[in-house]
């Protein structure tokens, strides 16, 4: 474990927010809220040695999931409506398997991302996208090559959000845009399920923002915010749903687990839970799966509704990076 001192302000000045639970690892996590600037952080953070164990492993798919064709799309609908000219060149960090990096390339983007998953970046190669398994510090690009930066929540799993933003700079260009999306520490559903938010994923999560501490990260590394929003309908419906879940069933994102193949029935049903456990955890699932088909379209609703007055539970920003002004002799 190592000491953090807050990656905004710098400060080593904190209390502690509250203690949420890993659901892989079943440890609790103290996470922390800077005195100064209020960055909210998982204190002490696991060593990047570590952190991998922190990961779910055994059941990543190659082929996208349903929810991932989803989340393309939605993004691609928002590029639509943001970028007039489909003709620049865009960088994808955490990209996946490549799908809105393969939306982009369609719409006429010259396109390359990066992704840590080997499982993930090497189905985004098979269908001939241009992405390295590595983090975005240390990918080869040139100063100034993209027009179009995209973090799609990535930025609250790097161990140095500053030391990233202070490259992600670097590889834009004058006048280029960049793209961050995050859970949003600050939001009604954050505040309502507390320790249960399922956003909390901790350790993965390192980093929470609210509107104010992303905000000061961004405008600190020379970005100019263009443009902000709290909501992502279908991130804070099932959110919610599961936040719901895992203040009541025992086992921590069940529904999430195993709709993403996370966990299997096999294992559900494993002998290591004993014959009570097995009945148990079968009508966990069974509640959980009926929960979501009755409450993803009412929570959708409900952030559609309350949009105009309740903070939800993504943040998006739109940055631009400055053109240098020219020095007068």
């Amino acid at each position: 474990m190592t000491s953090t001192l807050c990656n905004v302000c710098g400060s080593a000045d904190w209390k502690v927010h509250s203690t949420p639970t890993d659901y892989i690892s079943g440890e609790k996590f103290q996470v922390v809220q800077c005195s100064h600037c209020h960055l909210i952080f998982v204190h002490p953070q696991p060593d990047r040695a570590v952190i991998s164990k922190y990961y779910p492993s055994g059941h990543q798919r190659a082929e996208p999931a349903a929810y991932e064709k989803m989340d393309a799309n939605s993004r691609l609908k928002f590029i639509d409506e943001l970028v007039v000219e489909h003709s620049g060149s865009a960088l994808d960090v955490g990209c996946g398997k490549g799908l809105f990096l393969a939306g982009l390339r369609e719409r006429g983007w010259q396109v390359a991302g990066t992704e840590l998953s080997e499982v993930s970046s090497a189905y985004a190669r098979s269908q001939g996208l241009p992405v390295l398994t590595t983090d975005v510090e240390t990918a080869p690009y040139e100063p100034g090559s993209f027009d179009l930066i995209t973090l799609f929540h990535v930025l609250e799993h790097l161990p140095s959000p500053a030391s990233t933003l202070t490259v992600l700079h670097k590889l834009l260009r004058p006048g280029g845009l960049l793209l961050i999306e995050v859970p949003n520490i600050g939001s009604w559903y954050a505040r309502t399920f507390g320790d249960d938010w399922f956003h909390y994923d901790v350790p993965r999560h390192l980093y929470h923002f609210d509107k104010q501490t992303l905000h000061r990260l961004m405008t600190d590394h020379q970005f100019v915010v263009t443009r902000t929003s709290t909501h992502n309908t279908q991130y804070d419906a099932f959110g919610a749903v599961q936040s719901f879940l895992n203040k009541i069933i025992s086992a921590p994102n069940m529904l999430n687990n195993f709709n993403t193949k996370q966990v299997t029935i096999s294992e559900i049903l494993g002998s290591r839970h004993g014959s009570l456990g097995k009945l148990r955890n079968i009508l966990g699932l069974l509640f959980s799966e009926m929960a979501l088909v009755v409450g993803f379209p009412l929570m959708s609703l409900f952030a559609l509704l309350t949009a105009p007055w309740l903070e939800g539970g993504t943040l998006r920003f739109v940055a631009r990076k400055e053109a240098a002004r020219q020095q007068l002799d």
